[in-house]
């Protein structure tokens, strides 16, 4: 009797071990799921941020020579050679395509696949969807290309952000810097190019560090 009683003891014992070693295991396994849920969620939260120096914070309305109505940050995530321009120019405006474009042709074919490159227009009035996809094709703009229009406030206030001085005169011509913009994914100006007919060297060389793989 005694025996009976001893094996049924250590029977009990045995069933409550492996259900306490099941408990554990379950609970492990649940915080670890919820540990590996947490970093994920995480480090998609820092990644999508956008700094506050970022132009992509700009909440204005673009027009393209497309006919398309995008936000300014439709353009977030990829490197970016911009410039102020306006297609009715007749003097300074052709020369800073013509930069850009030596730009773009001192970079391999795979680095040009990475880089958008944006004309923002600096007059509204007559920079229409019609009159931009014309200019492109005067100057033969590859599908890498893309010009904006957006409404006056919008257009001084993208001037302010990058620091392009931008003047109506009274013939509905433009007195205006001449600057090409190198923008980080993020939407930080990293590099400026300043004037007309500059080699473009030290442009060329700050797109390829953002281009450049992380080591």
């Amino acid at each position: 009797m005694k025996n009976r009683i001893l094996s049924a003891a250590a029977l009990l014992l045995c069933i409550a071990l492996l259900s306490c070693e099941s408990s554990v295991s379950e609970k492990v396994g649940e915080k670890q799921s919820k540990e590996c849920c947490t970093t994920s969620t995480d480090k998609g939260s820092a990644s999508a941020k956008i700094p506050d120096e970022s132009v992509y914070n700009l909440n204005s309305t673009w027009k393209t020579q497309r006919g398309e109505s995008v936000p300014f940050n439709h353009f977030q995530g990829k490197v970016t050679v911009a410039a102020m321009v306006f297609t009715h120019c007749a003097s300074a405006c052709p020369r800073i395509v013509a930069d850009i474009q030596r730009i773009e042709k001192a970079l391999s074919p795979e680095e040009q696949k990475q880089v958008q490159f944006l004309l923002i227009s600096m007059d509204p009035e007559r920079d229409t969807p019609e009159r931009m996809q014309e200019f492109a094709g005067q100057f033969q703009l590859n599908t890498q290309w893309t010009l904006i229009s957006s409404t006056e406030d919008a257009t001084m206030e993208m001037a302010n952000i990058l620091g392009v001085r931008v003047k109506k005169l009274s013939d509905g011509g433009f007195d205006h810097s001449n600057v090409i913009h190198v923008i980080n994914p993020a939407g930080i100006v990293v590099h400026q190019q300043q004037g007309l007919s500059v080699d473009p060297a030290e442009t060329v060389v700050a797109l390829q560090r953002l281009l450049r793989p992380a080591a």
